[in-house]
């Protein structure tokens, strides 16, 4: 009995400080805009988010409103951000600067699986509305 506690307690004290902590295995957390991972899903998002369009000109992020992270079999990016025109043609130039003032913005949800060990990266929400 006495070695069922040796294994009971410390399983107990991790979780504890587990959930002390705030963390949640599996679950959705603000991603780190710093992070080069994140800023890399987010510019793979666009420019897939640009392919997918009609448009002549090159739509950029104005504003990156929430940025979440989930750990799936990979890294599943969430980004809500408000988008832009830009004054680059499509095919052009490829770091293109959105407008100081831009005429008008859309918010727009991607969601990007990202399995960098495959070298694989998905866009597998794209939603934007006015």
């Amino acid at each position: 009995m006495l070695m069922n506690w040796k294994i009971v307690v410390p399983l107990l004290a991790m979780a504890s400080i587990v959930a002390s902590a705030d963390i949640m295995l599996g679950g959705v957390v603000d991603a780190n805009m710093n992070d080069p991972a994140t800023r890399d899903a987010l510019k793979f998002a666009v420019a897939e988010y640009n392919k997918g369009t009609n448009d002549l000109y090159v739509r950029q992020v104005a504003k990156v409103v929430k940025a979440q992270e989930q750990v799936v079999a990979g890294m599943k990016y969430i980004f809500t951000v408000l988008m832009a025109r830009t004054l680059c043609r499509k095919g052009g130039v490829k770091d293109c600067a959105v407008h100081l003032a831009p005429a008008a913005t859309y918010q727009c949800t991607f969601e990007v699986w990202s399995r960098p060990w495959m070298g694989a990266s998905q866009l597998i929400k794209n939603v934007c509305q006015p």
